[in-house]
């Protein structure tokens, strides 16, 4: 009788570990391969948001506000409204999305607002990143991965990007005191970006605030959320020639934030949070970002943001963030998207940042 054959014991451990190792080596092709097409429709999200920037301003001959300067406060009318609504209301018929726009009441405002909940708890897919893989936010049910950029370090010249807030309107309203304000706040058209089209980031992505609230270390997982810390140095309102120095000195000490230091504040992170609203003296983070430090680095909360959480202001680093590997995605002002490292030199990344700072950039810088 002739005997069967079958592996042996060695035989199948080989087979296994052949099969393992193949498995080992397909993967990362796979994942690779995977956030190469995320990475494409991010761009193409962002190249359609480029595009309904260029429709609204053929259609108005100015850029849309970062923030409106508000309507009714539903808790107190007499005062004016701490969460207006943001560029994105603005745009919304220029991204199809016309029965939206048609159910925002523009004179109420975004958060606590019953005329504005329906709209507020909506969801926009090309408003969303495909690598950032967040099903809820930290706060609220809405949320967004695209944000304008309003400028570069404060010290230089603050509200100095393509979309900023606007001045105040007749009855004071536009949520800035003194020290935040100054002559480049107001609606900018194309005309305005002397520095070029093609040398002005207009909108850029961050990772959607997610996790719990503050405090966390700064060597935590999804730092890059929106949490901030605090540094020691100040980021003043346009100082002059004096002003690269000083954002020099914030943006060190801001990357030099050591591992253990622990958030600032107490709230939830706020990248991209309550997708329709903001204000632009404390909530900046909802919607806007700016090029104080470069991509993928942290927020910090200057010595002289008045805020006691780290939301967003005007002085503050609020940089762009990503899960794309090294880097990225930016909209320039000529429509065109750019994937920007996180090597760039810091001075490279404040003029992309400007409409009209008077800086020359190359074509190989970034």
């Amino acid at each position: 009788m002739r005997s069967r054959r079958a592996f042996t014991l060695i035989e199948l451990l080989v087979v296994i570990a052949i099969i393992a190792v193949l498995i080992a080596l397909l993967l990362p092709a796979v994942q690779s391969a995977r956030e190469a097409a995320r990475r494409a429709q991010c761009i193409n999200n962002l190249k359609q948001i480029g595009l309904s920037l260029h429709n609204y301003h053929d259609q108005n001959n100015s850029l849309p506000p970062l923030i409106q300067n508000g309507g009714v406060w539903l808790w107190d009318p007499a005062h004016q409204d701490p969460w207006p609504l943001n560029w994105s209301a603005s745009t919304l018929p220029q991204l199809e999305a016309m029965p939206m726009y048609n159910a925002i009441n523009f004179n109420w405002n975004t958060v606590g607002s019953p005329p504005n909940q329906t709209v507020l708890n909506a969801r926009i897919n090309s408003l969303l990143c495909p690598s950032d893989a967040v099903s809820q936010p930290s706060q609220g049910a809405s949320m967004r991965s695209y944000h304008a950029c309003f400028g570069g370090p404060a010290a230089i010249g603050g509200w100095n990007g393509a979309i900023t807030p606007l001045t105040q309107d007749s009855a004071g309203l536009n949520g800035l005191d003194a020290s935040q304000a100054n002559s480049n706040l107001g609606a900018h058209g194309f005309a305005s970006i002397t520095d070029g089209l093609s040398n002005t980031a207009m909108v850029s992505e961050k990772l959607i605030g997610s996790g719990p609230a503050s405090p966390v270390a700064r060597n935590s997982a999804d730092v890059k959320r929106g949490y901030g810390w605090k540094v020691s140095v100040a980021d003043p309102l346009d100082q002059g020639i004096n002003g690269g120095t000083m954002a020099l000195a914030f943006a060190q000490a801001c990357q030099a934030v050591p591992g253990s230091q622990q958030s600032f504040g107490g709230l939830n992170p706020a990248n991209g949070i309550y997708w329709l609203g903001g204000t632009p003296s404390s909530c900046l983070m909802w919607a806007s970002y700016n090029h104080i430090t470069p991509p993928n680095s942290v927020v910090c909360i200057a010595s002289n943001d008045p805020n006691s959480g780290a939301w967003g202001n005007v002085f503050d680093s609020m940089p762009a963030t990503s899960n794309h590997p090294g880097g990225v995605n930016v909209a320039f002002a000529d429509g065109s998207v750019k994937f920007v490292k996180d090597t760039i030199a810091l001075q490279t990344w404040w003029a992309l940042a400007s409409r009209a700072g008077g800086e020359i950039v190359s074509a190989d810088a970034y």
